[in-house]
């Protein structure tokens, strides 16, 4: 995972100036990030920023159908309950999700999201206002969104879409702003590509941006860091095994010692027919 820090400050300013609205999600104006981790629980959100209107907006990154909306409500309780103010929470669907609960009605309250589905959205036709915007020396914060999650959105046809958003991304007028799409794509952007695609597309994005060198560092560290700790894991989990497969041989050839039968070796200490008389003939 990338650096939480690094994330939350890349994707604000991603999703400033009204980007959202490429998505239908509009009057939404965050000012800073809040903490996602709630006081005395172990819950996460995804995000959650104050908002001009004082207002939180929470969002939530989804790639396979939410069942139920207890989890969402869950903490929004808990967001109302520590920021004492109204919460807006959006649900962003990546992969090819049609439906979900928006509503959920628990009799002494009625609770409510806003789905944002992108498998439903023309990434044909994000391309091409991007594209057009381009042209005409325009750029706008929406143009963020569109080109960002435009590798989520539904194309007839999907062969040449990776090979089109790069090149737009390219000819994103400043740096600056190409950094924020880049951010918003690495984050938030590349669900739907396989992962040959996805390699090619970071190794890609490193050269146009160096914010890109940053969130993939951080992410390759932490890579690294799980590779380390699982092979802690799976060298001490091994060794306890063979701790365990050498306390057996050892009580295995004290049995035999004594004169037990090879089954009842076996019964007591779990070693195979096989291990027993190998034991046996030494």
């Amino acid at each position: 995972m990338v650096d939480q820090d690094t994330l939350m400050k890349a994707l604000t300013q991603s999703l400033s100036g009204g980007a959202l609205e490429a998505v239908g999600v509009h009057g939404v104006e965050l000012t800073e990030p809040v903490p996602t981790e709630l006081p005395a629980t172990t819950m996460r959100m995804d995000a959650a920023w104050r908002m001009a209107d004082g207002r939180i907006f929470h969002l939530e990154f989804q790639s396979t159908r939410a069942p139920n909306l207890y989890r969402f409500l869950e903490y929004d309780v808990r967001l109302a309950q520590h920021h004492t103010t109204q919460i807006r929470t959006v649900v962003l669907y990546h992969a090819d999700t049609a439906r979900a609960p928006d509503a959920l009605d628990i009799g002494t309250a009625q609770y409510h999201v806003e789905n944002v589905f992108l498998s439903h959205m023309d990434g044909t036709q994000a391309l091409a206002t991007v594209q057009a915007h381009l042209a005409a020396g325009r750029w706008e914060p929406p143009d963020r969104l569109r080109l960002a999650l435009a590798l989520n959105m539904h194309f007839p046809h999907r062969a040449d879409v990776l090979d089109t958003v790069l090149t737009l991304v390219s000819a994103v007028p400043s740096m600056a702003e190409r950094d924020l799409v880049v951010s918003a794509m690495i984050i938030l952007g590349d669900y739907a590509l396989t992962g040959a695609e996805r390699t090619r597309l970071r190794k890609e994005l490193r050269k146009m941006s160096t914010i890109a060198e940053e969130l993939l560092r951080d992410e390759h560290e932490e890579g690294l860091k799980e590779g380390r700790e699982k092979g802690r894991q799976e060298g001490r989990q091994e060794g306890r095994q063979e701790g365990r497969q050498e306390a057996q041989r050892l009580m295995a050839k004290a049995l035999l010692a004594e004169g037990d039968s090879v089954e009842k070796v076996m019964t007591i200490t779990g070693l195979t027919h096989a291990e027993v008389e190998a034991l046996r003939a030494r």
